[in-house]
């Protein structure tokens, strides 16, 4: 059995090609590249100040800010509540050293 060699070691490396070739075709994105384009997708958002794009992250972040400001806090434990359509969008700015004046420049 000496003089006979084996199969496995004949097919088991080429020269030039490495890692799996029927592995994952380049160019296709893995799970967190889908699920980072969907956060950062753009949409249009009217507000106050007209229209305006953000991503997609952006917008939930502040509805969900918003709605704790108002003391809705549903909005944070309960999954499906975000199906309402999004109406409109404030800011609201807080002064770290003067609480009390909101939105004031």
């Amino acid at each position: 059995m000496a003089d006979q060699e084996r199969k496995d070691i004949q097919t088991r490396f080429k020269k030039g090609q490495s890692g799996n070739p029927k592995g994952r075709p380049s160019g296709r994105k893995n799970n967190a590249g889908l699920l980072s384009d969907a956060f950062l997708k753009n949409i249009r958002i009217k507000d106050v100040q007209g229209v305006r794009n953000v991503p997609k992250l952006v917008a939930a972040a502040e509805v969900c800010l918003n709605n704790a400001l108002k003391g809705d806090l549903r909005s944070f434990a309960k999954p499906g509540s975000f199906q309402q359509e999004i109406t409109h969008i404030t800011c609201t700015i807080v002064d770290p050293k003067d609480p009390d004046k909101v939105g004031e420049k």
